[in-house]
């Protein structure tokens, strides 16, 4: 298994103002080849704006009037609409949780289903009914409705297949009844 290291920034404050302004290139270079990868990974519209201390002018990735426009399409939106493309941590998070919680009442009702046919196959082998409490007693009520509403099903499937091959065998003998037999029995 891998491990992301976190790179240490460099404490660029003691260093003369052309390291810095390198420095300082080296890392928008590496901010805009991730914010193009996220555009293109998840198919948004990304955009980065720098300001310089003691510089009048930005700088803007991937370029002045692209971010512009990103920016002017965000704020031409209504209200309604900025607040759903507007992902904060909080619903993220929320959406995280409820997903998980889902996850785990399915997984409690598998393990309460297997645990019910589990008791009720040591039922099957001798166990005593007294020796259930009120919780096992109610899931196996609810395992027998199950198989008695399953058998049901299967039971109605299996009369209509019965009744369709009774009255496909008796149309059969309805057609053959006009004809001669030929001396055959």
């Amino acid at each position: 298994m891998s491990h992301l290291t976190k790179k240490r920034c460099r404490n660029t404050r003691n260093l003369d103002e052309s390291a810095r302004k390198v420095i300082l290139e080296k890392r928008l270079a590496s901010l805009c080849k991730e914010a193009e990868e996220l555009s293109i990974l998840c198919d948004i519209k990304v955009g980065v704006v720098a300001f310089t201390p003691g510089e009048t002018k930005a700088f803007a990735w991937p370029c002045l009037t692209q971010a512009n426009a990103t920016i002017n399409e965000y704020l031409a939106c209504d209200e309604a609409k900025q607040q759903i493309k507007l992902f904060t941590q909080e619903t993220y998070l929320q959406r995280k949780v409820d997903a998980r919680e889902n996850y785990i009442d399915k997984i409690e009702q598998t393990t309460e289903k297997k645990e019910m046919e589990n008791l009720f196959n040591q039922l099957a082998w001798g166990k005593s009914i007294q020796e259930l409490d009120a919780r096992e007693t109610k899931g196996l009520l609810k395992l027998f409705e199950a198989k008695q509403t399953k058998l049901n099903e299967r039971k109605t499937k299996l009369n209509e297949h019965v009744d369709g091959n009774v009255l496909n065998q008796t149309g059969a003998n309805d057609s053959n009844a006009g004809e001669e037999n030929g001396g055959n029995p």
